[in-house]
């Protein structure tokens, strides 16, 4: 039995922002789920071998085909990423452009339902929307429909690296301003951002209410 929806996070922190926003989705459909973090396998970037190009499976020696065989069979994607220097980050990269594998000739993802997650790493930090924005292309050249892109105000890697205050690179004065202290009030936690949250929610139950009426037709 394969699951219904994937859920699909390149951030590499445990049970980070990103995660818990796509398992968010995916409980509230109701549905069969996976979730998988790219940070815990081995899919590399594309090597433009073109081996997959008579029968639309990647010849890579990695764990992206199995990986594929679970997102060609389920109806719907969730895929989540972060922002670090001003892009999705090279999880979420790598595996966006393995795709190419499913879409060449046959595009084997057409018609499939999507959803973008992109956490950002501060308060207005740029980036974020451009992450959202090269996910959400990326799902739309595979032919699928992305239903919505969530956009999460997260934390700069600054607040817990412990040194923070006194880095001269730090990103902390350019998110919060000159002389910032890390206090518990400086953290983002995605549960709290209530719009974004039950917009999440009623996402995954959108999803489930397009994949019934589908079985039906």
């Amino acid at each position: 039995m394969h699951s219904q929806i994937i859920g699909i996070s390149g951030s590499p922190i445990k049970n980070s922002n990103t995660d818990r926003l796509i398992k968010a989705v995916l409980d509230s459909s109701g549905l069969s789920t996976e979730f998988v973090k790219l940070s815990k396998i081995n899919v590399r970037p594309c090597i433009a071998c073109l081996g997959c190009k008579k029968d639309n499976i990647c010849k890579v020696n990695d764990d992206f085909p199995v990986l594929a065989e679970k997102v060609r069979k389920a109806g719907a994607v969730v895929v989540g990423g972060y922002s670090p220097y001003g892009s999705v980050d090279g999880f979420t990269k790598a595996f966006l452009e393995r795709l190419f594998s499913l879409r060449h000739q046959n595009g084997l993802n057409r018609g499939k339902l999507a959803v973008v997650v992109a956490t950002g790493i501060g308060r207005g930090a740029p980036g974020l929307e451009q992450a959202s924005s090269q996910i959400a292309h990326a799902l739309t050249l595979e032919g699928m429909e992305v239903l919505g892109q969530l956009m999460v105000t997260g934390n700069p890697e600054c607040l817990v690296c412990g040194y923070g205050e006194t880095c001269p690179m730090s990103a902390l004065p350019w998110v919060f301003g000159d002389d910032v202290k890390v206090t518990p009030d400086k953290f983002c936690n995605v549960e709290d951002q209530e719009e974004t949250w039950q917009r999440a929610q009623a996402l995954g139950r959108d999803i489930a209410d397009r994949l019934r009426k589908h079985l039906k037709m």
